[in-house]
């Protein structure tokens, strides 16, 4: 590790180059950052987006119906 590289520390344990001059990214990495980033919005979007859409209409329901019995309840006294 040169000098220049021991502010990284660990990090950098084992690099013969000089951290400052890095080079471009791997295609194999854009690979793997689009496929994961396309299975993520695919994942939100497609799955817990109706779930949560589901949920909140369960939940409106239940609102409506207690407004209703409530009402229904008040009237009979």
């Amino acid at each position: 590790m040169t000098n220049r590289n021991a502010k990284y520390g660990v990090f950098a344990r084992g690099v013969r180059q000089d951290l400052s001059e890095k080079g471009g990214v791997p295609a194999r990495y854009w690979v793997m950052w689009w496929s994961s980033l396309g299975i993520a919005m695919v994942v939100f979007y497609v799955v817990l987006t109706p779930i949560w859409l589901g949920l909140r209409a369960a939940a409106w329901v239940a609102e409506l119906r207690a407004r209703l019995r409530g009402d229904q309840a008040g009237s009979r006294r």
